[in-house]
C-alpha cells in the first residue's frame, strides 16, 4: 500500500544502551556499562549499520534518503564520550540527505553533561535537548533511582543556553510513590522557571523484571491512587498552558512552533527507521526491530541477523494504527486524511465503535476531526481498543 506518508523525509532514530546506572523504574534496553572499548565497538557497529541500511530506506531513484529528523535516545546518549556523537553524526552526513532545517535532538541526564560536552553537540549539528529532569525534589529523585539533583538540572540547562541551545525539552514525572500535590506543583514551577520550550509528562509506570516492581510485589510501597494520579495529570495540563506551553499530545506540551518533530512522526505514522539494539523501525508499510541483546548485536555478521523481528501490516493494521496513534495528539485525526491515504469512509468502517465512544463522552467530532476529549484522555487506552 503507497501513501502520502511514503514521500515524506525519513525520520532516523539511534540508540545508545549505555547509561551510568539503571534507573529503578527503568525497562528499556540499558547497560551500565562504563568502558571505552565496549562503546567505540558499539558505535563502529552503528556506523557499519547506517552505512549498510541507507539503499534499505530509500526511495525509488534516490542514491541517499532524505532525513528531516534524527533522535539519539537511550540509555543515556550523553554517558558517553562526544567524539563518538561526533563520529555518528559524520556517518549519517555521509550517507543520507540531512535537510538544512532538520530537527537533531540527543537525550542528556543532568550530571553527564558539562559545556565542553554541548559545545561538541552543537558543533555537529545537534540543535535540540531532552533532559531527563523528572523531578525537582530530592527524595522523589531518589526514591526513583535517579543520580542528579536538582541543582544539576539547572546547571544543564544554564549551560546548555550559554553554548547556543534553544530548543530544550524537560521530561518530568508524577505518580511517584509519596508524592503529593504541593510535591508535584514544586516540580512544575522548578520546570517552567527554566523557560523550557517543551514538557514531556508521564506517570510513572511500575513495570515487571524492574528493581521498582520488585520493591512494589515485596510491599515496600503503595501505588500511587489513580484518582491523585489523574489530578497531578490534569494539573500540568492547566499550569503549562497557563505559562505559554499548551499541550499536543496525551504527555507532551509545548510553546507554539516547538513540538516534537520526531516523535510527531511516531503519531502521525510517517516512517522511520531505527538503528542500534532494540531499535524498532516503520517503513513501507512494514514494522520490524533489532535484537535487544547487546552481545548479539555487537556479534552480528551483517545487518540481517541484526533483526529479530518483523511484520508486514495489513491494510486493517494500517487504519487501526492510524487511529489510535493519530488520537494520541490533542488535535486527533482527519476524518479526509483517512479517506485520502485509506480510499475508505471512516464512518462505514469504524462509524459503530466511534458512536458508542462519543455516547459516553470519550470522542468528540467536529467538522472533519475526531479527537479526544478530557476524559478521552484519562481513558485514551479504553478508547484505543475499540479499533485495534
Amino acid at each position: 500500500m503507497t501513501t502520502t506518508s511514503d514521500k515524506k523525509p525519513l525520520g532516523l532514530y539511534i540508540h545508545i544502551p549505555f547509561c551510568y546506572s539503571k534507573c529503578a523504574y527503568c525497562d528499556f534496553v540499558s547497560h551500565p556499562i562504563n568502558d571505552f572499548d565496549t562503546h567505540a565497538a558499539y558505535i563502529r557497529k552503528l556506523v557499519y549499520e547506517l552505512r549498510t541500511k541507507k539503499s534499505m530506506f530509500a526511495d525509488g531513484g534516490e542514491t541517499a534518503p532524505l532525513v528531516d529528523t534524527v533522535y539519539i535516545g537511550g540509555g543515556t546518549p550523553s554517558f558517553i564520550q562526544s567524539m563518538f556523537i561526533m563520529e555518528l553524526l559524520d556517518a549519517i552526513y555521509a550517507s543520507y540527505r540531512v535537510t538544512d532545517d532538520a530537527e537533531i535532538t540527543i537525550e542528556v541526564n543532568p550530571g553527564t553533561v558539562d559545556d565542553s560536552k554541548l559545545r561538541v553537540y552543537r558543533s555537529c549539528g545537534v540543535n535540540r535537548l531532552s533532559i531527563g529532569a523528572q523531578s525537582f525534589r530530592d527524595e522523589e529523585l531518589a526514591f526513583l533511582g535517579r543520580t542528579h539533583r536538582p541543582a544539576a538540572i539547572r546547571k544543564c540547562v544554564f549551560d546548555a543556553r550559554a553554548v547556543g541551545f534553544k530548543d530544550i525539552n524537560l521530561d518530568l514525572m508524577f505518580g511517584i510513590p509519596g508524592q503529593e500535590l504541593s510535591g508535584w506543583e514544586e516540580t512544575l514551577r522548578g520546570a517552567v522557571a527554566l523557560e523550557p520550550t517543551h514538557i514531556s509528562f508521564y506517570s510513572l509506570g511500575i513495570e515487571q523484571e524492574t528493581p521498582l516492581y520488585e520493591r512494589y510485589v515485596n510491599g515496600d510501597f503503595e501505588a500511587m491512587d489513580e484518582i491523585a494520579d489523574r489530578v497531578m495529570y490534569h494539573t500540568a495540563k492547566e499550569y503549562l498552558a497557563g505559562h505559554g506551553l499548551f499541550q499536543y499530545e496525551i504527555s507532551n506540551s509545548a510553546r507554539e512552533g516547538m513540538k516534537s518533530r520526531h516523535n510527531l512522526k511516531y503519531w502521525s505514522m510517517e516512517r522511520y527507521a531505527g538503528f542500534g539494539v532494540s531499535a524498532h523501525s516503520y517503513f513501507g508499510g512494514r514494522r520490524f526491530s533489532n535484537t535487544e541483546n547487546l552481545a548479539d548485536y555487537l556479534s552480528a555478521e551483517d545487518t540481517v541477523n541484526m533483526t529479530n523481528w518483523e511484520y508486514e501490516n495489513t491494510p486493517s493494521d494500517e487504519m487501526s494504527e492510524f487511529i489510535f496513534l493519530g488520537l494520541r495528539l490533542t488535535t486527533g485525526i482527519a476524518l479526509s486524511r483517512f479517506r485520502g491515504r485509506f480510499g475508505a469512509d471512516f464512518w462505514e468502517l469504524y462509524g459503530k465503535e466511534a458512536e458508542k465512544l462519543i455516547n459516553n463522552g470519550l470522542l468528540e467530532h467536529i467538522d472533519d476531526r475526531l479527537r479526544l476529549t478530557s476524559l478521552g484522555l484519562d481513558l485514551a487506552n479504553i478508547v484505543f481498543s475499540e479499533f485495534v
